[in-house]
């Protein structure tokens, strides 16, 4: 009896662990996704090996400004080892203004702490995926029963609370994050994370003289700042909960 139990043991992690392998190979019998690795494999190698990095990558993390209208690409050989910068892109436009997203219709990109929990190959926008908006936070200061969703990285250059990259540079995108989901198991999430800027000096200031009528936005963005700085000065993703009031809280 004990074997048997420790052969269905042995089954069951088994299977878990090849759920994302499974899910890639998924990925790749879509004709997009096949076209995204033979467009894209190449480029991510040479940009992991230029900053001594493993191929396909272990870990990696994204990075989103508004203002700058960027998302950056990090990676770690490790979830212990510091983070390296892989490469900047420009975001195509945004929707709506500075600040997060309240409620459905507002246009709004969202900003927080979020990560990658949907792939889609057969996107209107060539490929997509989606932001795990709302968070608790959102769902805490949100209109209740009114967040809104849907919100993807995609191809193409239109939107409405999205992130389009282009059809060329969403297939890189969509094959490193395929690439990095790979292997891992379920409860690995990619993370995202959304900010109104580059938090510095110049662009606090810049904060305070366009929004100093709205002290509630200022104050948001003063709590994302707590985890701004921490990857500044770690270069590790910040771990984060989330209160009862909203706010994000670094787990150091």
């Amino acid at each position: 009896m004990r074997i048997l139990v420790l052969i269905l043991n042995i089954f069951c992690l088994a299977t878990i662990a090849a759920q994302p392998q499974v899910l890639t190979e998924k990925q790749l019998g879509n004709q997009r996704v096949w076209n995204a690795r033979l467009c894209s494999d190449d480029t991510l190698r040479q940009l992991f090996a230029s900053k001594n990095l493993s191929y396909p990558p272990k870990f990696i993390y994204w990075r989103v400004f508004k203002k700058e209208k960027q998302m950056e690409l990090w990676a770690a050989d490790s979830a212990h080892h510091r983070y390296k910068l892989v490469k900047t892109y420009n975001i195509v436009t945004l929707s709506g203004t500075l600040g997060p997203k309240r409620t459905e219709g507002d246009f709004q990109v969202p900003e927080g702490y979020y990560f990658i929990n949907q792939y889609n190959p057969y996107s209107n926008f060539h490929l997509s995926y989606k932001v795990s908006y709302p968070n608790k936070s959102d769902s805490i200061l949100g209109t209740k029963g009114r967040y809104g969703g849907q919100i993807f990285v995609h191809g193409d250059s239109v939107t409405i609370g999205c992130l389009p990259m282009s059809d060329r540079i969403i297939k890189e995108l969509y094959w490193c994050n395929i690439q990095a989901q790979n292997n891992k198991d379920t409860n690995y999430h990619i993370p995202i994370h959304i900010y109104p800027c580059r938090m510095h000096s110049g662009n606090w200031s810049y904060l305070k003289s366009f929004f100093n009528f709205d002290p509630v936005r200022l104050e948001f963005w003063r709590n994302l700042q707590d985890g701004y700085n921490f990857f500044e000065v770690m270069r590790q993703p910040p771990r984060l909960v989330v209160d009862p009031n909203g706010k994000y809280q670094v787990k150091y």
